[in-house]
């Protein structure tokens, strides 16, 4: 299967000429799915809801998203506290925690954004034991053959030059949950950084921003993924001045362990 994997349009903070470009480049590489994994709004107002819903209505393949921390109303503490998802719901009309079955996949999704948490920095996620047991129930009823994938917008995985931030809440357990449910890919976003590894024998690819002003380091791009039962390829596509370009890839193939990596390409 093909997936286009994009994270962090923080529209709000877009640039209307990489939205053009990148339904363009999406038109033209023409994904299985389409993955949108949080932060789809800066701050959560309307607009930006009804210009997310607009990006969304321009894609040809199916698109499964789930909420950020971005998603969520800021510093509005009844709105917060009170009806944290109403205008993701309204906006959108989509689902917090989506699933999609596929020719030969089934892809789920997670909330992880949280409208407060037990330390200062409440952008950060978490994963409850409820969460869990409910990706456990959906693959469990899915083909055994079917690729396994889980959509969550904070990473299960950090790379080397990110070490120091924060995985999302509850990560080591819920990852040992994971392999016992044979999830094959997670994806994620959060950290406007792409790079892909192997957690626990499930491989994790993040995404940086696809569209937003809020670089980190990097340039806007998004993964093109393609996946069987056997191999995983994930390749950042990024953004050039003239369109989006693959640049490399990272290939993991399965093992009687678990998912491992096979290396870099071109």
């Amino acid at each position: 299967m093909r997936i286009a994997h994009l994270s962090d349009l923080h529209f709000g903070r877009d640039r209307p000429d990489l939205t053009t470009a990148l339904v363009a480049a999406l038109r033209t590489r023409g994904p299985d799915l389409i993955v949108l994994s949080g932060d789809l709004t800066q701050r959560a107002r309307p607009a930006e809801f009804a210009a997310a819903a607009d990006f969304i209505a321009q894609l040809s393949a199916p698109v499964l998203a789930v909420p950020g921390n971005h998603d969520l109303p800021g510093w509005r503490p009844l709105l917060r506290f009170l009806d944290p998802w109403g205008r993701w719901r309204a906006g959108l009309g989509r689902a917090l925690e989506p699933e999609y079955v596929g020719s030969g996949y089934i892809a789920v999704g997670i909330n992880t954004a949280r409208r407060w948490g037990p330390h200062p920095d409440w952008s950060r996620g978490r994963v409850n034991r409820a969460q869990l047991a409910r990706i456990e129930r959906l693959v469990t009823a899915a083909d055994p053959a079917a690729l396994r994938l889980l959509v969550a917008h904070h990473p299960f995985l950090l790379s080397t030059e990110l070490r120091r931030r924060g995985l999302v809440g509850r990560a080591r357990r819920t990852l040992v949950g994971l392999r016992r449910a044979r999830i094959d890919l997670i994806l994620g976003g959060h950290l406007h950084r792409g790079y892909a590894g192997v957690a626990e024998g499930v491989v994790v690819a993040q995404a940086g921003t696809a569209i937003s002003t809020r670089h980190k380091g990097e340039p806007n791009a998004f993964n093109w993924i393609e996946a069987d039962s056997q191999e995983i390829v994930v390749a950042p596509c990024r953004w050039d001045g003239d369109g989006f370009t693959a640049a490399g890839c990272w290939r993991f193939g399965r093992g009687e362990s678990g998912w491992g990596a096979l290396g870099t390409g071109r």
